[in-house]
């Protein structure tokens, strides 16, 4: 039930931003951005460390006023953690890939800095399993579901023109979990990912 009123809020917040844009689309400006994930995950596994990863992909941006705007994205976004094998050791880092939707409402605090609050919708794409000895492992039928969803926050900042630097903060709901090759639960407890993003864009400021 949480689920699903979490995805009717996504779900709300999308619609009314749209409907409250009587704007034409020729006014939408598009952007790119790429930056670096320091990604980890909640409940997924006992003692998960970070693991430093990367996104990719585009943006557009829908002026709502003068100082509100709607901006949504398409990334491709590699997360996960990393851990260590007391046997070995050995480290272990979880590769969870994904394309995100996010969301977003932005707010103009002044003439270079913007802050976002929104959703984040995701599908998995793939998911390996990777050891320091070379092993590499696919593991994309033992993680679910493939649909992730969490809040994001954020700010960018206009270096030069319309160039920006962003930092963004995604929490992850508790959708995520694992199997083994039997089909059986590691843990009853469902895992959340966490990702703190550092990147810069080409994000148009008019």
């Amino acid at each position: 039930m949480k689920k699903k009123n979490h995805l009717l809020i996504a779900l709300s917040l999308t619609v009314t931003s749209f409907f409250h844009s009587n704007h034409s689309y020729s006014q939408v400006r598009f952007g790119v951005k790429s930056g670096i994930n320091i990604a980890t995950t909640r409940d997924l596994i006992a003692y998960p460390r970070n693991r430093l990863a990367w996104y990719a992909g585009g943006l557009a941006k829908i002026p709502i006023s003068k100082k509100f705007f709607l901006q949504t994205e398409l990334l491709y976004s590699t997360k996960g953690n990393k851990s260590y094998n007391q046997v070995g050791p050995l480290k272990i880092v979880t590769r969870l890939n994904y394309l995100n939707v996010p969301i977003l409402v932005g707010y103009k605090i002044d003439q270079k800095t913007n802050l976002l609050f929104g959703s984040e919708l995701g599908y998995m794409t793939s998911a390996h399993i990777a050891r320091s000895n070379g092993e590499i492992f696919n593991e994309s039928k033992s993680y679910h579901p493939k649909f992730d969803m969490g809040l994001s926050i954020g700010l960018n900042y206009r270096i030069v023109y319309d160039v920006g630097f962003e930092v963004r903060y995604n929490y992850g709901f508790k959708t995520l979990y694992s199997t083994d090759i039997f089909g059986d639960r590691y843990s009853e407890i469902n895992g959340g990912n966490r990702v703190f993003q550092i990147g810069v864009n080409y994000n148009p400021f008019k």
